[in-house]
């Protein structure tokens, strides 16, 4: 239905017992969206090779300085959400790089790379500001 926002993850048990589906504002939509597009790497999506972004191609870029990977982190996010949310004019992506301690399978603690997000634009149909805040790890450092 034109116009009709669902919530991510679909519950697919409700779906198939025909039970109504979470629904969400446009606003929620696209920033669902764009962690989609986001935290899909080239080749995932079967409908469409290229949806994704270039991020995952530099996952464990670790010879770049702070400054060039979030240069490159910048470009590519623009390029993919320019390219696949349309209902979004992209104005700024802000990218900061932090450290962070994160937890691995076998519970040890490990050093992971922190990117924090966030997209500035207009949503085209309401002509609204947007801001999208979202952080997300790369690139396994070290054990501690």
């Amino acid at each position: 239905m034109y116009g009709v926002y669902y919530k991510t993850p679909i519950s697919f048990k409700d779906l198939m017992a025909k039970k109504e589906i979470d629904k969400t504002n446009l606003e929620h939509s696209i920033a669902q969206y764009i962690n989609l597009v986001a935290t899909t790497s080239f080749g995932e999506c079967k409908f469409d090779e290229m949806f994704g972004c270039k991020i995952w191609e530099m996952d464990f870029d670790l010879l770049s300085d702070q400054n060039t990977l979030k240069d490159k982190i910048r470009d590519a996010l623009k390029v993919a959400i320019k390219t696949y949310e349309y209902r979004l004019d992209v104005t700024d992506i802000e990218v900061n790089i932090t450290e962070a301690k994160a937890v691995s399978y076998n519970n040890n603690l490990r050093m992971k790379k922190k990117v924090n997000v966030t997209v500035m634009g207009n949503v085209k149909k309401t002509n609204r500001d947007f801001n999208f805040f979202g952080y997300f790890f790369v690139g396994p450092l070290s054990y501690i």
